[in-house]
């Protein structure tokens, strides 16, 4: 009868054809598992999207119907923002009869699994355990599932499989695939195209030098230049990106608006912010196992001697990643986000470190334990149960495993009753139910919070002043002043939220950035009624759920 230690090491420890393809299948089965948990959530109701959806996928619904959104800034901004093959894939889409929004609920499976294959061959190419890449792409699938980057479908959710195919193609040597990924990175999350450049200009310099670097930076660059050039040359109707200076003074920008970038904490500030730091969210906890690693190199534990050369394009791909973070925080904000160019590639580097640390100590434990003595073979068992536990079901020690930021509202008869409208019709609104109109509807609206980015100056300005118009107007106890910005902007429909006049209870998260005309906004409520919430009985058309619909041509109708 075997020992535990000694099947270990035959089946998990031993890189044969068989065994690689016996744990390559486990992956795959699991990243397919999660795919499907993940429809369970997507395709819950008529109505759900994925968060970022809501910005980056609403405006496709032009492929599907051509007349949406017509003289919509807010669409043909996202329109314009978004990488060409991005654009391409969703429009090919609609062109073979997938609608946008069903093919952005197919393809987060689909890009997981293709990119475990990946993620298993990188890990046996780095370290030829296949316990180890097996266990490399349990955590690297559940970090992914456990955020919102791989389930929103839109250009993020394609960059991890961009550099796990990219970092393979090098390793193995391969110059054409490897620049046909760069090209792809390049048309669907160009940041990373600057990272992978970086990679390849270390490589000429790195020791072990590889004898064709020259050559894979050479043609990279050529791809990347080819891929680059629309966005060197063009021009956005939307420039200038704000600066650096312009943002500081932005309270846009501040802890606790729609665009927060700034902190005063440093430690936050560099290393944890969403946009301005280095690190990607610490899920799941099993990933911080990979701080470890330096330490178990001093101990030289047995499997750490069978990493390959190959191990050295992790510390490239750190070093480039980190070079590009800088790079993107010196130029604020014309390499937009500094965490676009470290958070996805930290997200593998600590994923496949974490799996060498994992198997690494297990096999030193089962090294102590391999007779055949019963006790020694109950602590062995033990071990590779915890070690089963801590990873394959670690999401069964959680509440809840997929956080995949996904929305799903029933406000049924809202929605009923503006697709049923004019294409052509405008909604106001401070609310933040009317980040879910546009995608839900297919209707546009003067603003919301979602579609209030404030990178672009040519955007942002016109946006900024709706919003002002809209609050001054919507708390006035002037109708004279409510007609006129219904009157101008060509507002067909008025939303509001049930607390909307409430001044203790008024939902003000995303308008805490105007500070002076919210509160102005505070005081008016609470010495008048404002002209829009006096009228609400009267022009209600619909009502859903703590949301209202006013008819702005019933508002017209009332004099003052």
């Amino acid at each position: 009868m075997k020992t535990i230690a000694a099947w270990i090491n035959q089946h998990g420890l031993r890189s044969t054809p068989q065994n690689q393809r016996i744990w390559l299948a486990a992956s795959l089965i699991i990243a397919i598992i999660y795919g499907i948990l993940f429809w369970r959530i997507a395709f819950a109701g008529p109505y759900t999207i994925a968060d970022d959806g809501r910005q980056h996928l609403f405006w496709m619904l032009r492929y599907v119907d051509p007349g949406l959104f017509p003289d919509d800034i807010i669409a043909d901004y996202f329109q314009s923002v978004a990488p060409g093959g991005y654009k391409a894939l969703y429009w090919l889409g609609a062109k073979v009869g997938l609608h946008p929004f069903l093919l952005s609920k197919l393809l987060p499976p689909v890009l997981g699994v293709i990119g475990t294959a990946y993620a298993f061959y990188l890990a046996i190419a780095i370290i030829p355990v296949p316990l180890v890449a097996f266990t490399s792409t349990i955590i690297l699938n559940q970090s992914l599932w456990m955020w919102d980057e791989l389930a929103s479908a839109t250009p993020k959710a394609f960059n991890i499989l961009l550099i796990l195919a990219f970092l393979l193609y090098v390793v193995r040597r391969q110059l054409i695939p490897c620049v046909i990924v760069l090209g792809l990175q390049g048309l669907f999350y160009p940041q990373t195209v600057f990272v992978s450049l970086t990679l390849l200009g270390l490589q000429v310099i790195w020791p072990p030098r590889k004898p064709d670097a020259w050559k894979f930076l050479a043609v990279g660059l050529a791809v990347a230049s080819l891929v680059l050039l629309p966005y060197a040359i063009g021009t956005s109707p939307y420039g200038p990106v704000v600066t650096l200076e312009q943002a500081r003074g932005m309270a846009e920008f501040q802890p606790g608006s729609r665009n927060a970038f700034f902190y005063n904490n440093p430690l936050r500030y560099w290393l944890f912010a969403a946009r301005s730091g280095l690190l990607p969210p610490v899920v799941p906890v099993t990933i911080c196992a990979a701080l470890l690693l330096p330490l178990l190199y001093r101990l030289r534990l047995p499997l750490l001697k069978t990493i390959t050369r190959n191990g050295a394009i992790l510390h490239q791909l750190w070093l480039a990643s980190v070079i590009m973070f800088f790079a993107s925080h010196a130029l604020l904000f014309r390499l937009h986000l500094p965490s676009r160019y470290s958070r996805h590639s930290i997200k593998i580097i600590f994923s496949l470190a974490a799996a060498i640390v994992l198997v690494t100590l297990l096999d030193a434990a089962l090294r102590r334990l391999h007779q055949s003595h019963l006790w020694r073979q109950g602590v062995a068992l033990s071990l590779v149960i915890g070690f089963t536990v801590i990873t394959v079901g670690y999401p069964g020690l959680l509440n809840s495993f997929l956080n995949v930021v996904y929305v799903n509202s029933n406000r049924t008869a809202l929605y009923g009753y503006l697709q049923q409208q004019p294409r052509d019709i405008r909604i106001a609104s401070l609310a933040k139910e009317a980040e879910n109109i546009p995608a839900f509807t297919g209707r546009s609206v003067l603003v919301s919070p979602g579609h209030s980015l404030a990178y672009h100056q040519g955007y942002y300005s016109q946006i900024r002043s709706r919003i002002l118009d809209l609050m001054a107007a919507q708390y006035s106890p002037d109708l004279s002043k409510l007609h006129s910005v219904i009157t101008d902007y060509g507002i067909d429909f008025w939303l509001i939220d049930e607390n909307s006049f409430n001044a203790d209870n008024m939902p003000r998260q995303w308008l805490r950035q105007f500070d002076a005309e919210l509160s102005s906004a505070i005081e008016q409520l609470q010495q008048q009624p404002s002209a829009l919430q006096q009228l609400t009985p009267a022009c209600t058309v619909v009502s859903d759920q703590g949301k209202t619909l006013l008819s702005a041509d019933c508002i017209l109708q009332i004099q003052g």
